[in-house]
């Protein structure tokens, strides 16, 4: 018995709504130590969009499917798996093969999920909402006492942010690229929300008065990086984990003199190849409960079949969004 399998792939770098192609195949069922997961939902995230480009910092040797994240059942499992059983719904952890119907991987790769959850926050749960907890966690576990700062408020990194920072009792300045969107983030519970210009930091700093701000979160780079930057205090942490904005970031020699601030990366990535898994699944437990509970919601804008990946594609790289851009595997895959 085998399944087919539509699966979207990259076999050169280029534009990306013309570079990713949908393709068939069948797919066996798994051997000794592999499980079979029917994928549900899958995001387009901005890092599908570098490779696609050929842009990011890990790139597959081409030909290759492609999608950093995703979500399913696990449909099958080998005959000698036991931790993992058939009707378990997953995360794909470890692959970035997730554009796809089915994905035969072990089950050291994926994270079971509470089966409660709906399947459209599930795929949306690996990137976001883990690398908003991260960056408010300091290395030794800390979070930081005053308040914060970030630019892409209305991302995906951004609204899990404000949830996360919320539940922790942070206060965050939130910087937008847009007017309309200042009104939902207040809503979220932003504390400050404010353009992305000079006079929105001057409001910002109006109203934060003479606190502390600990930590910069920065997704965009050019000036509006040195932005947030220059709001922090003396000793703060500046970390940069995107590069929205395909702008460097240039550093004045006086941030790093007189303030003494600390200049970071952050790549998920990498957190992942390098931390314990009972660490990383206390993490994704933690996130699963807020999801659960209502206090962390990462907001969809729409859903495409794969077959119009392009379209999907194209809806992610505009501005105007509401939310993610999901890839639908739910139907028309047959066995």
């Amino acid at each position: 018995m085998s399944y087919c399998n539509r699966r979207i792939v990259l076999e050169e770098y280029g534009e990306p709504s013309r570079a990713a192609n949908l393709k068939s195949e069948s797919i066996p069922l798994p051997g000794n130590g592999e499980i079979l997961v029917k994928t549900s939902f899958a995001p387009v995230n901005p890092a599908d969009i570098n490779i696609l480009e050929g842009r990011y910092g890990s790139l597959p040797p081409l030909p290759a499917t492609i999608g950093t994240e995703g979500s399913g059942q696990v449909i099958a499992t080998g005959p000698d798996v036991t931790d993992i059983r058939k009707g378990d719904q997953v995360l794909y952890l470890s692959r970035t093969d997730c554009w796809q119907d089915y994905v035969s991987c072990t089950a050291k790769q994926v994270i079971r999920l509470p089966g409660e959850l709906p399947e459209e926050a599930a795929c949306m749960l690996k990137i976001n909402p883990a690398t908003a907890w991260l960056l408010l966690h300091q290395d030794d576990g800390q979070i930081p006492g005053g308040w914060i700062v970030q630019n892409a408020s209305n991302s995906g990194v951004g609204h899990a942010v404000i949830a996360i920072a919320r539940k922790l009792g942070i206060r965050t300045v939130n910087f937008v690229r847009r007017e309309e969107l200042i009104k939902p983030l207040l809503e979220a519970g932003g504390n400050v929300v404010v353009m992305d210009n000079d006079e929105g930091k001057n409001s910002a700093m109006e109203q934060i008065g003479n606190a502390p701000v600990e930590l910069a979160l920065n997704a965009v780079g050019g000036e509006s990086s040195l932005r947030i930057m220059s709001m922090l205090s003396e000793g703060a942490t500046h970390i940069t984990y995107g590069a929205m904005g395909k702008r460097p970031l240039k550093v004045p020699n006086s941030m790093l003199i007189f303030k003494n601030l600390k200049l970071r990366g952050f790549w998920l990535t990498k957190w992942l190849r390098t931390t314990e898994q009972g660490e990383i699944e206390n993490v994704y437990r933690t996130l699963c409960q807020l999801m659960l509970s209502g206090s962390m919601q990462q907001p969809v804008d729409s859903v495409y079949p794969p077959e119009n990946v392009s379209s999907a594609i194209k809806r992610a790289t505009e501005n105007r969004r509401s939310g993610k851009v999901l890839l639908d595997f739910r139907t028309n895959a047959s066995e």
